[in-house]
């Protein structure tokens, strides 16, 4: 009778054990697959090819004033909204600059107002990498960078807020997409609004 107990014992105690084996296996695996989705997220190297730290968006008056003294935008009074829409985007990406939609970009985003260093263009070669889709550019206002990196199929950005101050930046790109595949979040979380330019949506 006691062999027969001890027995009993034995094999209830290896089922427990047994149990709670398998459930810890259970419960890890989550955290293998989280860790694995974690590892898809490829870092992607960018370029700040021209920045400020002390650049301050004109005023919604100030911007108005300027583009209608540059005689470029006749219908600014007949469609403000198309105008006005510019002032509340701070992140804007770009797959295409053609011809002089590259200095209306300019303009409209606010980015006539630095002296000093020009900002027109990082480099003579940009625009001819950015039509042929080699790399593309984003322009970051009032934020900074802190990091990019491609996951799954699109590009994601983190950026932290700054009360002065821009930054362009390149990318060498993963995709052949026609509007670039950017998410932008802050530090925190929440999501940014993006304006993309591409060649089917130039302007």
């Amino acid at each position: 009778m006691k062999l027969l107990k001890l027995v009993s014992m034995f094999l209830l105690t290896g089922a427990f054990v047994n149990a709670q084996t398998i459930i810890s296996i259970t419960f890890s695996q989550p955290a293998v697959s989280q860790s694995t989705n974690r590892s898809k997220a490829i870092e992607v190297p960018f370029k700040i090819c021209n920045s400020s730290e002390t650049w301050v968006r004109p005023t919604k008056a100030e911007q108005m004033k300027f583009l209608l003294s540059t005689k470029r935008y006749d219908d600014l009074t007949k469609e403000p909204e198309r105008f006005e829409r510019w002032l509340r985007y701070n992140i804007f990406s770009f797959t295409t600059f053609g011809g002089s939609s590259f200095f209306d970009y300019h303009y409209l985003a606010g980015l006539w107002t630095p002296t000093g260093n020009p900002v027109w263009q990082c480099d003579k070669f940009s625009r001819t990498k950015i039509n042929t889709g080699e790399i593309a550019e984003v322009w970051v206002l009032l934020y900074r960078v802190i990091s990019i990196k491609w996951v799954g199929n699109h590009y994601l950005m983190v950026v932290k807020p700054t009360k002065k101050g821009f930054q362009k930046i390149q990318l060498s790109r993963r995709e052949d997409q026609d509007s670039l595949p950017l998410k932008v979040i802050t530090e925190d979380g929440n999501d940014m609004k993006v304006l993309p330019f591409s060649p089917s949506n130039p302007f």
